[in-house]
């Protein structure tokens, strides 16, 4: 009978133990995908504004302006 009993005991710590860790793992899984986007976000500006002739530059805010248009 106390065998069961530490058992569960046990296995009720284990899983809130499991419970607690899940938390920190998708708050830091949340923060890595905000910072990866937020990377991306600063790559694209710099070839948008830094790699791009302003022909082209025009010509992708006129194309990007036409799909909107015609959704």
């Amino acid at each position: 009978m106390i065998k069961k009993i530490l058992f569960y005991v046990i296995l009720l710590i284990a899983l809130i133990g499991l419970i607690i860790n899940l938390d920190a793992i998708l708050f830091s899984l949340v923060r890595m995908i905000i910072s990866l986007a937020i990377l991306a976000g600063i790559a694209y500006l710099v070839y948008f504004f830094f790699f791009l002739t302003e022909d082209q530059r025009k010509y992708k805010k006129a194309r990007w302006k036409y799909k909107w248009r015609n959704r």
